[in-house]
C-alpha cells in the first residue's frame, strides 16, 4: 500500500492528497459542471467542479481556483475553459472549516513547458519499465516532445 492515507478512502473529489507528493501537475480541463456535494454537516449544496483529463475524478471548483483558471484561460466564460491545462500544487495551512489545511489550487499562470531530453526520455522508460507507467504518463505534459517520443512512451505504458 502506497499514497496518502486519504487515498485509502473512497473520497468523490479531488483533493491536496490526489498529487501523491508531488509539488505540481500539469492537467487539462475536459469538462465543467455543477455536482450535488455533501458538505460537512451532511446538507447537500450544488457545486461547481472541474474534470480533468489526468485524473478520474473531479475537483470542486472555489473562486480562488475559478479566478486562476480564468487568469490562464484569458477568459471567464466557462465554455472557453475547455481544453486548458493548468498547474495543480498544495497550498499549505489555509483556514478552513475553523482550522488549519492543506488545499488543492490551480496556479494562475500558464503551465511551462521544458524540452525533452534523451536523458529524461530514458528515465521515464526507465520508470515505465519498473511500474510507473501513471506518474511517467502524467509528468508527460510538462515536456516538449515529438510526436514519435510521445507514441513511443504511449506505447510502453499500455
Amino acid at each position: 500500500m502506497k499514497g496518502h492515507w486519504k487515498k485509502q478512502f473512497n473520497y468523490e473529489y479531488l483533493g491536496s492528497y490526489s498529487l501523491d507528493g508531488k509539488r505540481e501537475v500539469i492537467a487539462t480541463i475536459s469538462k465543467l459542471a455543477q455536482d450535488k456535494v455533501v458538505g460537512q454537516q451532511g446538507r447537500k449544496e450544488d457545486c461547481f467542479v472541474v474534470h480533468f483529463k489526468e485524473f478520474s475524478k473531479p475537483m470542486i471548483l472555489n473562486r480562488t481556483n475559478s479566478k486562476a483558471i480564468e487568469k490562464v484561460s484569458g477568459s471567464g466564460l466557462v465554455e472557453d475553459w475547455r481544453g486548458v491545462q493548468v498547474t495543480l500544487y498544495v497550498e499549505k495551512n489555509v483556514k478552513a472549516f475553523g482550522e488549519q489545511v492543506d488545499a488543492l489550487r490551480i496556479r494562475d499562470t500558464k503551465p511551462t513547458r521544458q524540452t525533452m531530453t534523451d536523458e529524461i526520455f530514458n528515465q521515464m522508460e526507465f520508470a515505465i519499465g519498473e511500474g510507473k507507467g501513471k506518474q511517467v504518463e502524467m509528468a508527460m505534459s510538462k515536456y516538449k516532445m515529438s510526436k514519435d517520443q510521445e507514441k513511443q512512451l504511449l506505447s510502453k505504458i499500455k
